[in-house]
């Protein structure tokens, strides 16, 4: 009967010493999880920083480029009336049918 008891004390103690075994492996990786996490805010605040001007600068640019726009459809209409003149002057050529 005592060796009975010693040996679930031993296996007791085995057990202890897995489970605080385990804990510390998982404490280790939850660190290394941490400083990843901390780099990683660290990087967002940067870019937040790095950023920032940007909201006041959008109303301009949507105003810049909506005038681009309007310029670049003035040079489609070009363009396309280009084609046109260069395709009825090749068929008056000869070059096309």
């Amino acid at each position: 009967m005592i060796l009975w008891t010693i040996l679930t004390a031993v296996l007791m103690l085995v057990l202890l010493i897995a489970l605080t075994a385990a804990l510390a492996l998982i404490r280790k990786a939850l660190m290394r999880v941490r400083k990843s996490l901390e780099k990683i805010t660290m990087g967002v605040r940067a870019i937040e920083t790095e950023t920032s001007p940007l909201p006041g600068a959008i109303g301009g640019i949507a105003t810049s480029l909506t005038g681009v726009a309007g310029g670049l459809t003035v040079v489609r209409d070009h363009l396309g009336s280009t084609v046109s003149n260069l395709v009825a002057a090749a068929k008056n050529a000869g070059l096309i049918p």
